[in-house]
């Protein structure tokens, strides 16, 4: 349809098809489906579906797909060559999982619109759109790979190493590589290189070699005049013969028939779009025209007198303190007595306690242990102990049976005698499940859950037990899971962790990519709710990343999601552990300096982030009575006339943000990854008593409790004093203000400036 797309690559196309009828087995390329009218049956690798208006799938490569689209319909077809994916993708590694049937939940409007805008120029090109189309054309590539490449596992924990190899191979594909070269060029003996090269990518070295090589050799054959002799040796094919094999191979044709077929298409005539298509199109492109909302809130609030339900503290119910060898640390210990005071965590939930490195090489050496629990307790908080969480690649399970069996028997006993029956009845033991959605791993935690409840029930009656840490994905079944391959198991509560990724099994490989939704904790804890457990249910881990490296964790962002997150699902769920405590919690980081981007409340140094500022917040409404809530506020209220409002203007990171490696991230980019924007909101409270009120408002800015952009005053110096520290620690509060008013007609209304992601707490509290 356009020859556009063919001055970035001749093996890419455009297509704008009516009632479209679409048959290819193993694709070599990567299909961009858009249904724009009309339905359409579609079948990918014998799975079926129907394609409905508005609906964008991605079918990666080798994968076989059929479409039947109805009369009527209208479908955009965009067909992606390696090559041109390769120029900013590792190919072999990462695919797409983009599928408005099956994630409807995904925001797809981004996508949606840079396709509208290319179809726009299609329909009426000409020699003056031809850059805008070119841009328009990357632009939806740089959306499509942002907002859904995935990776397999192995480049999720990828070695940075395989990114250096695959950078020299791009560069000097022509040359005579060979695997010694690339086995010398990252230190590794030529056998091991082999075995890692193929490990990380799926295929041994010689083989995506010649694939690169192959890339370049299709696009000098459609593009060029040279000699297939020419291009064989251009392209590093030092083997004419070789060449043609290898081609004969990948396209069942020679190269010259291949060229040959590929000329005489070329020199059809092109199909001209239909002025019934242009009509179809300009019907669609207006339907999605939409309104511009002002960037202003007015919310009005009815206090009820009557509302007598306590709030429900669940942000307050989970410390996860760490792995249990930390607590030795004293420095780590004083962070948790400064959290403590702030915030009066109920549990302190602690991992890798039955490691043979605290245990000794008896498994009965509990002196480490006991001053570990004895921590928790004398800071006030009920142990939370978690059971085969890996902790320095060991987790329980890897213990033999019969070895479990009596460690975990003497465990018990200890407990009780060191700390009585009426004590750890009030405890709860968490035992972990790994990958529960393979059935084998799921049956293998069975036997462990099983087995360890069993001994823990029979002598710590009253202790909760339960499981099993399971991570929630859009993918995954939980229903399935609980009340099938882990039916037997007797949960006395249900613990899940939330964490904006998802997690698939594709061809025997597990891949993860980063979910964009800025809701995902709520959409998945409505999920939970949905799924019928009976038993409480805790979030014992949740946070927007699970990187200790993110630099985002250190900013006034961080703040605002936490804040946006406790008001969508506080109120939903038993308890919440916020992921983490402190950044000592950590093993090493990436980074050194004042901000590590640790997933912690609080710096190394113990300095509150923009977090802890959040989490303080919500601690002042410990007490009173939950009124109402929407989107963006909390409002509660107690028995003496005083009022609390909590609520934030959190702007979601852009896509910039999501093509990065979040561990990776620069200090100097973080603003890039936001747009900016205030907004003007106007709050009215309505059935008040009149009468003269304090108001106070503590809020979270960019220039009041934020120490990410306090450190950037002093330009990211790593190396600060004592007194520096204290200086940031100082700058770094929130900013409170405070107002007298006269309240009449019963209302009060309060009109408020907000940045780019500040939160904040509006306290009203009547004079006596």
């Amino acid at each position: 349809m356009s020859k556009i797309i063919h001055y970035l690559d001749s093996q890419s196309d455009i297509r704008l098809l009516a009632d479209a009828q679409l048959y290819y087995q193993e694709i070599r390329t990567t299909d961009l489906l858009f249904l724009l009218q009309g339905k359409a049956e579609l079948v990918v690798d014998g799975k079926k579906s129907v394609m409905k208006k508005d609906d964008i799938i991605v079918i990666n490569k080798q994968e076989s797909y059929k479409l039947l689209a109805e009369e009527g319909s209208l479908l955009f077809h965009f067909s992606i060559s390696q090559y041109l994916l390769s120029q900013a993708l590792e190919v072999e590694r990462e695919g797409f999982y983009c599928n408005s049937i099956e994630q409807p939940n995904r925001n797809y409007q981004s996508i949606r619109q840079s396709i509208i805008s290319i179809i726009d120029l299609l329909l009426f090109e000409n020699d003056k759109t031809n850059f805008l189309h070119i841009s328009k054309i990357y632009q939806l590539l740089n959306e499509l790979s942002s907002l859904f490449l995935e990776k397999t596992i192995e480049s999720f924990e990828e070695d940075r190493r395989i990114q250096k190899i695959t950078r020299v191979i791009k560069e000097q594909y022509y040359d005579n590589l060979s695997l010694s070269q690339m086995a010398a060029l990252v230190h590794m003996d030529v056998a091991y290189f082999s075995k890692f090269f193929k490990k990380n990518l799926g295929i041994n070295f010689k083989d995506y070699l010649s694939n690169v090589r192959m890339q370049h050799a299709v696009r000098d054959l459609l593009e060029t005049e040279k000699p297939v002799t020419q291009i064989a040796i251009d392209n590093g094919f030092f083997s004419v013969n070789g060449f043609n094999k290898k081609f004969k191979g990948l396209y069942n044709t020679s190269p010259s028939v291949y060229r040959k077929n590929y000329r005489m298409k070329e020199k059809v005539p092109p199909v001209l779009v239909s002025e019934e298509i242009k009509e179809t199109f300009s019907r669609y492109k207006k339907q999605q025209q939409r309104p511009v909302i002002s960037n202003q809130t007015f919310r009005q609030y009815e206090i009820s007198r009557e509302n007598r339900e306590p709030i429900k503290t669940s942000w307050a119910n989970i410390l996860n303190v760490g792995e249990a060898k930390f607590v030795l640390n004293s420095k780590l210990r004083q962070q948790l007595s400064a959290i403590q005071q702030n915030l009066k965590f109920k549990y302190g939930r602690i991992w890798g306690l039955l490691t043979p490195e605290l245990l000794g090489e008896s498994l009965s050496r509990y002196d480490t242990m006991d001053e570990i629990i004895d921590s928790l307790v004398n800071l006030g908080l009920t142990p939370w102990i978690t059971i085969n969480k890996i902790s320095r690649g060991f987790k329980e399970s890897e213990y033999p049976k019969e070895k479990w069996r009596n460690l975990i028997h003497d465990f018990c006993l200890h407990l009780l005698n060191r700390y009585g029956s009426q004590a750890v009845s009030l405890w709860k033991i968490e035992i972990v499940a790994s990958a529960p959605e393979d059935v084998e791993s799921a049956k293998r935690y069975r036997t462990f859950y099983q087995l360890t409840s069993s001994i823990c029930k029979t002598l710590l009656p009253e202790t909760a037990i339960g499981g099993g840490t399971f991570i929630v994905t859009n993918d995954f079944k939980i229903e399935e899971l609980l009340n099938d391959c882990l039916v037997d198991c007797c949960f006395d509560f249900y613990s899940f962790a939330l964490f904006p990724y998802s997690n698939r099994m594709v061809r025997e490989k597990r891949n993860y990519q980063r979910v964009t939704d800025p809701d995902f904790l709520k959409h998945q804890v409505q999920r939970l709710k949905k799924s019928g457990l009976k038993g409480p249910i805790y979030i014992s881990e949740w946070s927007n990343t699970v990187s200790r490296s993110n630099r985002l964790n250190d900013t006034l962002y961080k703040g605002t999601f936490i804040v946006k997150s406790l008001i969508d699902i506080f109120d939903q769920v038993d308890g919440l552990g916020y992921w983490l405590s402190t950044d000592l919690a950590q093993k090493n980081t990436r980074y050194h300096g004042l901000l590590t981007g640790g997933n912690g409340l609080v710096t190394k140094n113990g300095l509150f982030k923009p977090a802890m500022h959040a989490m303080k917040l919500f601690d002042q409404l410990r007490g009173v009575y939950f009124q109402t809530k929407d989107d963006r506020h909390l409002v509660c209220a107690s028995e003496e006339n005083e009022y609390f409002i909590l609520g934030h203007y959190y702007v979601h990171p852009n896509n910039l943000y999501f093509l990065k490696d979040e561990s990776h991230l620069k200090l100097a980019e973080i603003e890039q990854f936001f747009e900016a924007s205030d907004h003007e909101e106007e709050l009215v409270l309505t059935n008040i008593p009149n009468g003269r009120y304090e108001l106070r408002i503590f809020s979270c800015s960019a220039t009041h409790g934020d120490l990410f952009t306090q450190w950037a005053k002093l330009n990211f110096i790593r190396e600060l004093r004592g007194s520096d520290i204290k200086y940031l620690e100082a700058k770094s509060t929130h900013l409170q203000t405070l107002d007298e008013i006269e309240v009449t007609n019963n209302r009060i209304v309060i009109q408020k400036h907000l940045e780019t992601n500040e939160f904040y707490e509006i306290n009203i509290r009547k004079r006596q």
